[in-house]
């Protein structure tokens, strides 16, 4: 009994800092009604918040993804009459890049409108994020996330070197900042990490202030300021380029001042140093911002 609680704590004490999960909605959904299609895309999303790991952007490998099955439907003879839709929602786990299932769990659900889009929504609202059954979905998918990582590691690795040679920082640093803490691999990337980050958002520095001095050059009004100063507040203030940012900054800011194109602050602003953020953390949002541009295709064939 003693080794038993021994165990259970330990499961309990597992830090799944740095796992990623992201939530998808496939076509395959299209005969759920669009407003009902929105409110699963939230509970996905609160199932991952509410069970204790990170919500992944439009890049993530990782994802949670919806079927659902109409097991009846029925109109109830009310004034005016109403629709009961009684449905089987699944929900599958997996690495959507690859296409490998991780595991999946099924919920029946039931709800009553006016009309079968209320139908839909009501029964939807009955997905509890806490739900057992979810619970422990998410607590298998962390797991298999983990085993991943541990079994690839050298093929990560590998695949961030490669990238890094053909100075593609931003792409090998997504590769090297996923890795959860958790995972063994970690501790053959952290090192890594640091330098990849100064060398990544040092590039990026220099192409995106060359763009926004392009923009402003061309034609110095307030429609290129604010081209321009959008592109200048996405830049790491750790760069080594941040200071002719901040003097391009200033020297928008007060152009357009001085021209009175606008009588009041220039509403973009540069990103400020934050000491508080640790090295993994900044990697790890230079790595989402890239990942906002990114369009990945999944391959979910077979999970259902």
């Amino acid at each position: 009994m003693l080794l038993c609680s021994f165990t259970l704590v330990a499961q309990n004490n597992v830090n799944y800092d740095g796992i990623f999960l992201g939530s998808y909605i496939p076509q395959q959904l299209e005969s759920v009604p669009a407003y009902a299609q929105s409110m699963l895309a939230n509970k996905l999303n609160q199932i991952i918040t509410k069970n204790d790991i990170g919500q992944g952007g439009y890049d993530a490998q990782f994802i949670i993804t919806p079927n659902i099955i109409v097991l009846s439907k029925d109109i109830v003879p009310t004034a005016p009459p109403s629709v009961a839709l009684n449905l089987e929602v699944t929900l599958y786990v997996g690495d959507g890049i690859s296409g490998t299932l991780f595991t999946s769990e099924s919920i029946q659900v039931k709800g009553v409108g006016t009309n079968e889009n209320k139908a839909y929504m009501a029964a939807i609202n009955q997905i509890k994020p806490k739900n057992q059954a979810l619970q422990n979905l998410v607590s298998r998918s962390k797991d298999r996330i983990i085993e991943y990582y541990n079994k690839n590691c050298s093929v990560i690795i590998n695949r961030a070197d490669a990238l890094a040679a053909q100075n593609k920082y931003d792409e090998a640093l997504v590769a090297l900042a996923g890795i959860p803490e958790v995972s063994t691999c970690f501790n053959s990337v952290k090192t890594k990490i640091g330098p990849m980050y100064v060398k990544a958002i040092n590039i990026g520095c220099k192409r995106k202030l060359n763009e926004a001095k392009s923009i402003w050059a061309a034609n110095q009004d307030l429609s290129a300021a604010n081209e321009a100063g959008s592109i200048l507040a996405l830049i790491e203030p750790e760069a080594t380029c941040f200071p002719e940012v901040r003097s391009l900054y200033q020297d928008i800011a007060q152009r357009i001042k001085a021209k009175e194109l606008l009588d009041r602050d220039w509403e973009y602003k540069l990103k400020e140093l934050d000491v508080e953020r640790s090295s993994i953390q900044a990697a790890r949002d230079v790595g989402v911002a890239y990942g906002l541009n990114q369009q990945p295709i999944y391959n979910i064939r077979g999970w259902y």
